[in-house]
């Protein structure tokens, strides 16, 4: 039986409705805009849930460059890969605007998920899947510019993007020079994508937020952009 299959009726809702139940004693912290959460490298052994606010989670390159890999909101958590591996911490964690988490010791949530299977195992599978995010990146590596872009621009859109009457919009905190991060493009290179995707109608710059007017045309930009792989 796969791991999957272990935690089909378990949910992320479901495990921080779990954790704030058992009334698990934990310190809330605050952090600013731009400021360093958890730092890339360092051994940490604790539980964290967003109860607001954006954050972002980046690493370093083979060129020593920082690429922002995912981003979280509100009612959402991190750390289960590195407490459940007893590993450093794979990513820079920052907040792109005010945030709010709270902060819960390792054994506090292993001892709760001690008689919940389901729960440890969903927690064991996030692990599991953060700490193969880097494998991604190697594979992002093989698309053209524009390709990468629209990659991004979806991902975005449809892990954290807020559904408007206008389309989809980026939450607060995410910029063009992030996008750029996210889909390792230079930022002229990305600016200048962006605004072919403006023209045609398909994305929206200003005011901002960045808002993705029409995501189905948008999909399909990434079949007419399309590049074979090379062994290079």
């Amino acid at each position: 039986m796969y791991v999957a299959d272990l935690v089909k009726n378990f949910n992320g809702e479901k495990l921080i409705e779990k954790i704030t139940e058992m009334e698990i004693p934990y310190k809330t912290a605050s952090f600013k805009k731009n400021e360093l959460i958890v730092e890339e490298g360092k051994i940490d052994t604790h539980f964290y849930i967003v109860d607001s606010g954006l954050i972002s989670f980046s690493m370093t390159n083979s060129d020593k460059l920082q690429v922002i890999t995912r981003f979280l909101n509100s009612n959402t958590w991190f750390g289960s890969a590195n407490f459940l591996l007893d590993s450093p911490f794979q990513f820079n964690v920052t907040a792109l605007r005010d945030t709010k988490i709270r902060i819960y010791n390792r054994n506090d949530i292993l001892r709760l998920f001690q008689t919940d299977s389901d729960g440890f195992w969903f927690l064991y599978f996030d692990g599991y899947n953060q700490v193969h995010e880097r494998n991604a990146l190697i594979e992002i590596a093989h698309h053209d510019p524009r390709r990468r872009l629209i990659s991004a621009l979806l991902y975005i859109a449809n892990t954290v993007g807020i559904k408007t009457d206008d389309g989809i919009s980026f939450p607060r905190g995410i910029t063009q020079n992030h996008l750029a991060l996210v889909s390792q493009v230079p930022r002229t290179r990305a600016n200048v994508e962006l605004q072919k995707l403006r023209e045609q109608g398909i994305i929206r710059l200003k005011p901002k937020p960045t808002v993705v007017l029409d995501i189905l045309k948008l999909r399909e930009q990434l079949e007419i952009h399309r590049t074979p792989r090379t062994n290079d």
